[in-house]
Parts: structure tokens; sequence; C-alpha cells
């Protein structure tokens, strides 16, 4: 594909994962892993996506409580998946394509499962701090695996009963503290050049309009409506990378 052709397609998978991102909080990696290898390779999808999905969680995080709060208040997660997301990155950095699609597929798949168990069971108080350990550590292997670490990131922030607003923000915080290292790596290992960082730049605009749009239906439209369509589209996709993997394709 051509600069132009990339361009034109990656804006229109952007804009579809900002807007997904903007009404339930997460998903903008997931979506626009599983869209953009219908025609990349999984390598260079993550290369595409580097930028609008550090700087979309700046933004997300920002928007919220006092930031220094939310920091204090999650640390722990945040240097253990900046750690995790950096090792896990660089020592798979040659992996094949072949192992990062099905592994995507299986992190979708999981996607479903956690987004449709809406809540996890009460965590005794004894055992949260080693669970965020878990947690925190499972994503960055994920993250710096596949650049798509929301599901953990959800599972966690499930167990702690936030409101939707505060689940929004937290996240913001958790997955921008991964996708740092993340990009360092990329840069130190030669996967992203001038070209592809110029691509995932220009594709932060399309991922912002998205994320406005997707924030407005948030505040006007009752999620459980659109709650549905969007697992059964995300178990479809997830679904599809795990039989293309399969037959080789």
């Amino acid at each position: 594909m051509t600069f132009s052709e990339i361009f034109l397609f990656g804006s229109f998978v952007l804009f579809i994962s900002g807007a997904i991102k903007g009404f339930i909080g997460i998903g903008l990696p997931t979506v626009a892993m599983v869209l953009l290898t219908l025609v990349l390779d999984a390598r260079s999808a993550i290369t595409l996506i580097l930028m609008p999905m550090l700087f979309s969680n700046i933004w997300q995080m920002m928007r919220g409580e006092d930031i220094r709060l939310l920091i204090g208040r999650y640390w722990r997660f945040v240097l253990i998946i900046v750690v995790t997301v950096a090792l896990t990155a660089w020592a798979t950095q040659s992996m094949d394509d072949k192992v990062l699609r099905p592994a995507l597929g299986v992190i979708v798949l999981l996607f479903v499962l956690a987004t449709w168990r809406s809540e996890l069971p009460d965590i005794p108080p004894n055992m949260a701090t080693r669970l965020e350990y878990v947690f925190a550590t499972v994503a960055g292997i994920l993250g710096g695996l596949t650049s798509t670490w929301g599901v953990p990131v959800a599972m966690f922030l499930s167990t702690k009963k936030l409101k939707r607003d505060a689940f929004i923000q937290a996240t913001g915080l958790l997955i921008a503290a991964g996708s740092f290292p993340l990009v360092g790596v990329y840069f130190a290992v030669g996967h992203s050049d001038s070209e592809s960082t110029l691509l995932s730049c220009l594709l932060l605009f399309p991922t912002l309009a998205g994320y406005w749009v997707g924030e407005y239906y948030r505040k006007k439209t009752d999620p459980n409506l659109f709650k549905p369509a969007l697992l059964f589209v995300f178990l479809c996709l997830g679904l599809n990378l795990l039989v293309g993997a399969s037959f080789g394709r």
C-alpha cells in the first residue's frame, strides 16, 4: 500500500477506534490492531497506533481529578507496567507475525469476556496489593507483546468499583504509562522509522476526532444499547484473527 492509501485507511480505522474509546474509555489499540491487521502485518500496525495511543490516553487522564492524586493511587501499577512493557517489547522484538496475530485474537476474546462480565467479585483487602501486582504484570506482558493491555487494566479497575468518569481517567493513566516504554523500544530497535512515525502522528487527528464523537454519545446514550453490538463485533474480529492464523492467512 502507498503512503496515501495507508493514511486514508488508517484514518478510518483510528476514527472508529477513537470513537469506541471515547464511548467506553478503552478499546482503541484493540480495535485499531484488529482492523489494521486486515491489510498490514501486526508489527507495522503497532507502529501506526503508537502516537494515537500515547497522546489520546494522556489527554484522557488529564480530564478529571488532580493527576497527582491519581498517580499516588496507582503508582505501583504504573511502575510495574512500565518495566514489564519495556522488557517484553525488547525480548519479543523479533517475534514472528504468525505468533502476534493469534495472541491478539486471544486478547480480543478476553476483552469480550471481561467487558461482558462488567464487574468482578469483591477483592479482600489483604489480597488487593498482590492482585494489583498480578494484573500489572499481565498487562505489561500483553502490552509489550501486542500493544493491547486494556483487558487486565479494565479487570483491575473493575475490582475498585469506580464510577464511570473515574474509571475512564484511571484507564487513561495506566495505558499512557505503558505507551511510553513501548514507543521508546520501537524506536530503539528500529521498528519505527521516519515514515511510520509521521503517519502515526497524522493519525492522532482522526483519533481525537473520533474520541470527541464517542464522548459526546457517551453522555447522550444509554451504554446498554451499545454494549451487545460492540461485543458481537469484537467476538467476530477475535475469531477472525484466530481462524486466519490457523489457516495461514
